[in-house]
Protein backbone atom coordinates (compact mmCIF):
# COMPACT_ATOMS: atom_id res chain seq x y z
CA UNK A 1 0.00 0.00 0.00
CA UNK A 2 2.89 2.36 0.72
CA UNK A 3 4.21 1.79 -2.81
CA UNK A 4 0.89 2.95 -4.34
CA UNK A 5 0.87 5.98 -2.11
CA UNK A 6 4.25 7.02 -3.55
CA UNK A 7 3.64 6.00 -7.21
CA UNK A 8 0.30 7.77 -7.70
CA UNK A 9 1.51 11.25 -6.62
CA UNK A 10 4.73 10.71 -8.60
CA UNK A 11 2.77 9.81 -11.73
CA UNK A 12 0.59 12.91 -11.30
CA UNK A 13 3.68 15.10 -10.95
CA UNK A 14 5.14 13.67 -14.16
CA UNK A 15 1.89 14.33 -16.06
CA UNK A 16 1.54 17.99 -15.00
CA UNK A 17 4.08 19.43 -17.51
CA UNK A 18 2.22 17.60 -20.31
CA UNK A 19 -1.00 19.45 -19.44
CA UNK A 20 0.29 22.96 -20.08
CA UNK A 21 0.15 24.54 -23.55
CA UNK A 22 3.04 23.44 -25.73
CA UNK A 23 5.21 26.03 -27.46
CA UNK A 24 4.58 24.06 -30.64
CA UNK A 25 0.88 25.00 -30.51
CA UNK A 26 1.55 28.67 -31.27
CA UNK A 27 -1.27 30.35 -33.16
CA UNK A 28 -0.44 32.11 -36.44
CA UNK A 29 -2.72 34.44 -38.32
CA UNK A 30 -3.25 33.16 -41.85
CA UNK A 31 -3.04 35.65 -44.66
CA UNK A 32 -6.36 36.13 -46.37
CA UNK A 33 -5.95 34.96 -49.93
CA UNK A 34 -9.57 34.52 -50.82
CA UNK A 35 -11.00 33.63 -54.13
CA UNK A 36 -10.46 35.82 -57.16
CA UNK A 37 -13.17 38.34 -57.93
CA UNK A 38 -13.16 37.17 -61.52
CA UNK A 39 -11.78 34.15 -63.38
CA UNK A 40 -11.78 34.18 -67.16
CA UNK A 41 -10.58 31.81 -69.85
CA UNK A 42 -9.20 32.66 -73.30
CA UNK A 43 -9.52 36.37 -72.67
CA UNK A 44 -8.17 39.58 -74.13
CA UNK A 45 -8.47 42.64 -71.91
CA UNK A 46 -7.37 46.27 -72.19
CA UNK A 47 -6.24 48.20 -69.12
CA UNK A 48 -6.39 52.01 -69.06
CA UNK A 49 -4.55 54.45 -66.81
CA UNK A 50 -5.67 58.07 -66.74
CA UNK A 51 -7.75 57.48 -69.87
CA UNK A 52 -4.79 56.11 -71.86
CA UNK A 53 -4.27 52.51 -72.95
CA UNK A 54 -1.63 51.13 -70.56
CA UNK A 55 -1.52 47.49 -71.62
CA UNK A 56 -3.45 44.71 -73.33
CA UNK A 57 -3.30 41.25 -71.85
CA UNK A 58 -4.25 38.00 -73.57
CA UNK A 59 -4.33 34.85 -71.47
CA UNK A 60 -5.58 31.28 -71.50
CA UNK A 61 -6.66 31.84 -67.89
CA UNK A 62 -6.80 35.01 -65.84
CA UNK A 63 -7.69 35.64 -62.20
CA UNK A 64 -8.41 39.20 -61.04
CA UNK A 65 -8.33 40.44 -57.45
CA UNK A 66 -9.95 43.88 -57.66
CA UNK A 67 -9.37 45.08 -54.11
CA UNK A 68 -5.65 44.25 -54.21
CA UNK A 69 -5.38 45.44 -57.83
CA UNK A 70 -3.66 42.17 -58.80
CA UNK A 71 -4.05 40.07 -61.91
CA UNK A 72 -2.71 36.53 -62.34
CA UNK A 73 -2.45 35.25 -65.91
CA UNK A 74 -1.46 31.90 -67.35
CA UNK A 75 -0.04 31.46 -70.88
CA UNK A 76 0.12 35.23 -71.29
CA UNK A 77 0.92 37.78 -73.95
CA UNK A 78 1.05 41.29 -72.46
CA UNK A 79 1.48 44.27 -74.79
CA UNK A 80 2.43 47.58 -73.16
CA UNK A 81 1.89 51.00 -74.71
CA UNK A 82 3.57 54.37 -74.35
CA UNK A 83 1.74 57.65 -73.65
CA UNK A 84 1.22 58.23 -77.38
CA UNK A 85 -0.52 54.86 -77.80
CA UNK A 86 2.42 53.26 -79.60
CA UNK A 87 3.44 49.69 -78.83
CA UNK A 88 6.20 49.79 -76.24
CA UNK A 89 6.99 46.11 -75.59
CA UNK A 90 5.48 42.64 -75.60
CA UNK A 91 5.98 40.26 -72.68
CA UNK A 92 5.18 36.57 -73.02
CA UNK A 93 5.34 34.01 -70.21
CA UNK A 94 3.78 30.88 -68.80
CA UNK A 95 2.66 32.81 -65.70
CA UNK A 96 2.36 36.56 -65.28
CA UNK A 97 1.41 38.65 -62.26
CA UNK A 98 0.42 42.26 -62.82
CA UNK A 99 0.53 44.29 -59.62
CA UNK A 100 -1.25 47.49 -60.66
CA UNK A 101 -0.99 48.93 -57.14
CA UNK A 102 2.83 48.99 -57.34
CA UNK A 103 3.06 49.09 -61.17
CA UNK A 104 5.16 45.91 -61.33
CA UNK A 105 4.90 43.07 -63.82
CA UNK A 106 6.29 39.63 -62.93
CA UNK A 107 6.72 37.15 -65.80
CA UNK A 108 7.79 33.58 -65.01
CA UNK A 109 8.44 30.48 -67.09
CA UNK A 110 9.65 30.85 -70.70
CA UNK A 111 9.60 34.61 -70.23
CA UNK A 112 10.44 37.01 -73.03
CA UNK A 113 10.48 40.77 -73.41
CA UNK A 114 10.46 42.08 -76.99
CA UNK A 115 10.67 45.73 -77.99
CA UNK A 116 11.88 47.64 -81.02
CA UNK A 117 15.25 48.00 -79.28
CA UNK A 118 15.88 44.32 -78.58
CA UNK A 119 14.80 41.08 -76.92
CA UNK A 120 15.26 39.33 -73.59
CA UNK A 121 14.75 35.60 -73.08
CA UNK A 122 14.91 34.13 -69.58
CA UNK A 123 12.91 32.21 -66.97
CA UNK A 124 11.88 35.25 -64.87
CA UNK A 125 11.43 38.95 -65.57
CA UNK A 126 10.49 41.68 -63.08
CA UNK A 127 9.60 45.05 -64.62
CA UNK A 128 9.10 47.95 -62.23
CA UNK A 129 7.30 50.28 -64.60
CA UNK A 130 7.33 53.42 -62.41
CA UNK A 131 11.13 53.56 -62.45
CA UNK A 132 11.43 51.67 -65.78
CA UNK A 133 13.76 49.01 -64.42
CA UNK A 134 13.82 45.43 -65.67
CA UNK A 135 15.58 42.71 -63.72
CA UNK A 136 15.94 39.08 -64.64
CA UNK A 137 17.39 37.14 -61.68
CA UNK A 138 18.28 34.08 -63.75
CA UNK A 139 20.19 33.07 -66.89
CA UNK A 140 19.46 35.59 -69.67
CA UNK A 141 19.93 35.93 -73.40
CA UNK A 142 19.61 39.53 -74.59
CA UNK A 143 19.81 40.59 -78.22
CA UNK A 144 20.17 44.07 -79.71
CA UNK A 145 20.60 44.44 -83.46
CA UNK A 146 23.02 41.59 -84.29
CA UNK A 147 24.68 41.53 -80.86
CA UNK A 148 23.93 38.84 -78.27
CA UNK A 149 24.70 39.01 -74.56
CA UNK A 150 24.35 36.03 -72.26
CA UNK A 151 24.75 35.99 -68.51
CA UNK A 152 23.03 36.03 -65.16
CA UNK A 153 21.11 38.62 -63.15
CA UNK A 154 20.29 41.20 -65.80
CA UNK A 155 19.41 44.77 -64.92
CA UNK A 156 18.31 47.14 -67.69
CA UNK A 157 15.52 49.52 -68.66
CA UNK A 158 12.56 49.27 -71.02
CA UNK A 159 14.61 50.62 -73.94
CA UNK A 160 17.40 48.09 -73.25
CA UNK A 161 19.80 51.03 -73.50
CA UNK A 162 22.21 49.45 -71.02
CA UNK A 163 22.77 46.01 -69.53
CA UNK A 164 24.33 44.94 -66.26
CA UNK A 165 25.01 41.21 -66.15
CA UNK A 166 27.10 38.74 -64.19
CA UNK A 167 29.22 36.00 -65.81
CA UNK A 168 28.82 37.49 -69.28
CA UNK A 169 29.50 36.04 -72.70
CA UNK A 170 28.84 37.91 -75.94
CA UNK A 171 28.57 37.57 -79.70
CA UNK A 172 28.83 40.44 -82.13
CA UNK A 173 31.15 42.82 -83.89
CA UNK A 174 33.41 44.98 -81.75
CA UNK A 175 34.39 48.37 -83.12
CA UNK A 176 37.69 49.39 -81.52
CA UNK A 177 36.69 53.06 -81.67
CA UNK A 178 33.93 52.30 -79.14
CA UNK A 179 36.45 51.31 -76.47
CA UNK A 180 39.16 53.24 -74.66
CA UNK A 181 41.75 50.51 -74.17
Amino acid sequence: MKLWAILIPLALLLCLPGCKESSLDTKFIALERGLPDETSFNIKQDEYLDGLLSYTIEAEKMERYSERRMLYGYKVKLSTYDRDGGLNAVIKADTTIVDDARSIIFAMGNASYVSAEGKIFTSKIVWERTIDEITAPAYVTMTRLNDVLRGYNLRTNGKLSYAELERVSAEGIVNEADFDW
